[in-house]
């Protein structure tokens, strides 16, 4: 009889479990170890103890108050997930105590908590301390053969972003707001005359406003807003398109990111949490506290500078390391040891 792990994150549906990437891997991963995985929104389902053996969930807040009640039944509690406002910077001082404290109180009760960025891991031990055994490290990853890109020569000047347009503080949170008025100066110059930029994402609140930044700057005809698709045809149009977006104000990892780089996508980033990794660094970083002008002159000349053999170099190196099979190995490790 399989053991049974029950999947917890405060998402308001469940359906979120099968469209949000980090989501669905890390199931699979679970599945793929023999788990029979239970998917769970509700703090009340850690009460029915008898229903599962294991506890896996996201995020270091109301996983506190869910990994409580499994402890107190005795069940072994796994914590994940990144861990945006222990940046002080971008959450202000307030949020940042908050996570705080909350992450303290996930800490404590967790049997492991499994950080997923070298951002996430140094601000943990800044207040957990550096010799914490109940921290681990694994960094998110993704199906590197199905996004690798073997042939550059096909792509476009064209421009990405993946993004959960669901409400207004995501998309500004994700810069793609920023990303369209970069790409709306970018475009000026003529070697991207004939651009497009593709905006791929669950469409909501946060789409109308991206509609009007579109329609202020006649971006009408360049900028496409795709809502949800496929697996196949996200990969495809990052296949395709030769530079990806993601100015994010922060990422915990930045799973979307790692998939373009993957693809052969020159990623043009903010460097904020973990888009700081080393991976990046041959790709165009941008200040997004800069002068936007000088911003925008930046990233126009290092997009005709780049050595496009440097990019897909630095795909192929990162094809072992970030693929699922690590993270499934990481996993099996963590939860052996306990």
């Amino acid at each position: 009889m399989k053991n049974k792990v029950i999947f917890y994150s405060s998402v308001k549906s469940k359906s979120l479990f099968l469209t949000q990437k980090f989501y669905q891997i890390d199931i699979d991963i679970l599945q793929r170890m023999g788990y029979e995985v239970i998917l769970s929104n509700k703090i009340v389902d850690a009460f029915q103890f008898w229903k599962y053996d294991v506890v896996f969930a996201y995020f270091f807040r109301y996983s506190f108050f869910f990994g409580l009640v499994a402890r107190l039944f005795g069940k072994p509690v796994y914590l994940t997930g990144g861990i945006d406002a222990l940046d002080i910077d971008y959450a202000g001082v307030k949020a940042y105590k908050i996570q705080k404290l909350f992450f303290r109180l996930c800490y404590m009760v967790a049997t492991k908590c499994i950080i997923v960025s070298k951002t996430d891991l140094s601000h943990v031990e800044e207040i957990i301390g550096i010799k914490a055994k109940k921290l681990a490290f694994s960094e998110h990853t993704i199906d590197t053969k199905a996004f690798c890109n073997t042939d550059l020569a096909d792509k476009e000047p064209n421009f990405c972003t993946i993004g959960w347009m669901g409400d207004i503080e995501n998309v500004k949170r994700k810069g793609i707001d920023k990303a369209i008025c970069l790409f709306s100066s970018i475009k000026k110059r003529p070697e991207f005359r004939f651009s497009k930029f593709y905006i791929m994402g669950k469409i909501g609140e946060g789409t109308n406003l991206l509609e009007e930044i579109i329609k202020e700057l006649h971006l009408e005809d360049s900028v496409i807003i795709t809502g949800e698709v496929s697996e196949q045809e996200k990969i495809q149009t990052l296949k395709n398109c030769m530079f990806y977006f993601q100015i994010s104000h922060y990422e915990g990892f930045g799973i979307a990111a790692l998939e373009a780089l993957i693809a052969g996508c020159i990623v043009i980033h903010s460097g904020k949490g973990g888009l700081s990794n080393s991976i990046y660094k041959d790709h165009i970083l941008v200040d997004i506290n800069a002068n936007f002008e000088y911003q925008t002159q930046f990233v126009c000349e290092k997009l005709l500078s780049i050595d496009m053999n440097v990019i897909q170099k630095n795909a192929k190196e990162c094809l072992t390391y970030y693929d699922n099979m690590r993270r499934l190995k990481d996993f099996e490790a963590i939860i052996k040891s306990n």
